[in-house]
């Protein structure tokens, strides 16, 4: 899928790019003007952790994913949101655990068992990030946070 070394940003545009192919939800991307374009060492286990969330994202949205990168000389750090129902109440506090299954989800269609989630986290923590799930305090849906020092991404 990506097999080279690319900035974090690029990473991010050729995921989503993958994405607009076969979905018409609108992807809205915001890289803050100053995010580092330092290229990273190519990571599979980076572009596959990064494409759960956002699938999962394009998976339970109505219509839009916002995700936004920002950067400084000490972190980087990657928001994706989407505009759905967010985390249900019963399982929030368990996301990252496999085989997770709401017993208040009302469309059938948009449920899981958390293997996407746990998959993501896994890869994303394996090399440095840290993953923070809520619901949006600025949307109705959900919220990932993947946080990583530059030290720990730019030396993978």
């Amino acid at each position: 899928f990506i097999d080279e070394d690319l900035s974090i940003r690029d990473y991010l545009r050729n995921i989503v790019s993958s994405f607009r192919e076969t979905s018409e939800n609108e992807f809205i991307l915001n890289f803050d003007q100053d995010s580092n374009s330092m290229k990273i060492t190519n990571s599979i286990e980076i572009v596959y952790g990064l494409r759960n969330f956002i699938g999962n994202a394009n998976k339970f949205c109505s219509k839009k994913i916002f995700i936004n990168l920002k950067s400084d000389n000490d972190f980087t750090e990657i928001t994706i949101e989407d505009d759905g129902d967010g985390y249900p109440s019963d399982i929030l506090s368990k996301i990252g655990e496999p085989y997770l299954r709401s017993i208040k989800s009302s469309n059938k269609e948009k449920t899981g068992l958390g293997l996407g989630l746990f998959i993501g986290k896994t890869l994303l923590e394996k090399n440095f990030a840290t993953i923070n799930c809520q619901n949006s305090q600025t949307r109705t849906g959900a919220e990932v946070i993947i946080k990583w020092k530059n030290s720990d991404l730019f030396n993978l």
